[in-house]
């Protein structure tokens, strides 16, 4: 019986609750890092490698730090523009599948562009994955700017790891996209928020959002529910084919320290997401817990 692990986007302060919620589960006796495969975009692809690599999930904090020294300016007012852009990009794409490589490519021209730092000063911020291994387990996902394609990178790509993260993490407009082999690529949550549809194939499924699935009830936002329509999408889609998927959504504590969604670029609140992801483990551990222990009852000498 196979597994996977689905990280979603969320700037800093989803890498924050995602490492905390993955400390608390391990605490708890659930570590997602025995996950099969680990898949990240964006922020999880941070979190994902931190896991993969055998890491303790606060180290995916620490490399945060680094990140907030060489990011200077507060990114938080360009970066709200950026996730409105974005958000009206993916929701196009979706409502047009035919058209999405196109959409996508429209977006990518326009972070091409864009007044950012520089990449070597992007790549800098990711300089303590420089010459380091690629997990087996893990990949993480990323576009090409000029054709709009989706990518995901793993370790039978052989390309560097830094780079291959700081492509999944390169937020169009707020941060440059990243050239590997003469193709330049942002951030993987173009596409998608989660990617869960790159799990397919697994028959458990954890998946980690930074944000809800959901609009609230009496909120009417065609874009985002176009966006939180192909997202649910994917997800059926898994369990059509016959994968248990179990999904972590931000607590009511995670949805007030990131204004629901809208202030995930603020570095002064990694720690607050951290803590509140270590809290929110608690609720989750029964169903994770089940999950795993599926998995783990299905190879053992009974299953195998």
């Amino acid at each position: 019986m196979t597994s996977a692990l689905v990280l979603g986007g969320g700037g800093p302060v989803g890498i924050g609750w995602e490492a905390g919620l993955a400390a608390g589960l391990r605490l708890g006796g659930v570590d997602l890092a025995d996950a099969d495969t680990i898949i990240g975009t964006s922020a999880g692809s941070v979190v994902g490698f931190t896991l993969a690599s055998g890491r303790e999930p606060s180290e995916a904090v620490a490399l945060l730090g680094e990140a907030r020294r060489a990011a200077g300016a507060d990114t938080a007012p360009v970066a709200a523009s950026a996730l409105e852009q974005l958000i009206a990009a993916v929701a196009e794409a979706a409502s047009d599948p035919a058209g999405a490589d196109a959409v996508r490519a429209r977006l990518g021209r326009i972070a091409a562009g864009a007044s950012t730092i520089s990449e070597d000063d992007w790549l800098s911020m990711f300089a303590e994955l420089a010459g380091a291994e690629w997990p087996a387990s893990f990949c993480c996902t990323a576009v090409d700017v000029v054709e709009g394609k989706f990518k995901v990178w793993t370790g039978s790509d052989r390309v560097a790891l830094q780079r291959a993260v700081a492509s999944s993490c390169a937020v169009p407009g707020v941060y440059p996209p990243v050239e590997i082999d003469g193709v330049r690529y942002m951030d993987g949550g173009v596409r998608d928020l989660l990617n869960a549809d790159v799990a397919a194939g697994s028959d458990a499924v954890a998946v980690v959002s930074c944000t809800l699935l959901e609009l609230p009830p009496g909120l009417a936002e065609p874009a985002l529910q176009a966006l939180f329509d192909q997202t649910r999408g994917s997800l059926d889609a898994l369990r059509e084919g016959g994968a248990r998927v179990e999904v972590v959504v931000p607590s009511a504590e995670m949805l007030e320290i990131s204004s629901f969604g809208l202030d995930l670029m603020n570095f002064a609140k990694v720690e607050a997401a951290y803590q509140a992801g270590v809290r929110q483990a608690a609720e989750e551990l029964g169903r994770l817990g089940s999950l795993w222990g599926a998995v783990a009852v299905a190879d053992g000498p009974a299953g195998s």
